[in-house]
């Protein structure tokens, strides 16, 4: 008689989260470039060349990404995004986020439709 076994839902899981992983590493990479190609503030150039990919996580059914900024711009990098009540906003994280995310929904999708 045959024998069926049944792929539990954390086996899938863990499946799709593998492919899934290296595709946000990708597209979070893709969107701390964008950061460098849109029009961003630029005094000495140290806040955009220190965006990058700072940790990626996978927890359960999620797969995190953190680009961020680093070295000593990391001390300013908040105040030129945001504003203070001395100094205009000059958002350049925000809008490549936003501009990147069909792409990134895109890439996440390609990978899991190719896990199964």
């Amino acid at each position: 008689m045959p024998e069926v076994s049944f792929v539990g839902s954390k086996a899938l899981m863990a499946r799709g989260m593998a492919a899934v992983r290296p595709a946000v590493v990708e597209s979070a990479e893709a969107m701390s470039g964008q950061v460098n190609i849109r029009p961003t503030p630029r005094d000495t150039g140290t806040l955009l060349g220190s965006v990058h990919v700072s940790e990626v996580n996978v927890s359960g059914s999620e797969v995190t990404a953190t680009v961020s900024t680093g070295g000593e711009a990391s001390e300013y990098a908040f105040y030129v995004e945001g504003g203070t009540s001395k100094m205009a906003a000059q958002p350049y994280m925000a809008p490549a986020l936003l501009e990147h995310e069909p792409i990134h929904k895109q890439m996440v999708e390609q990978a899991w439709k190719a896990a199964f």
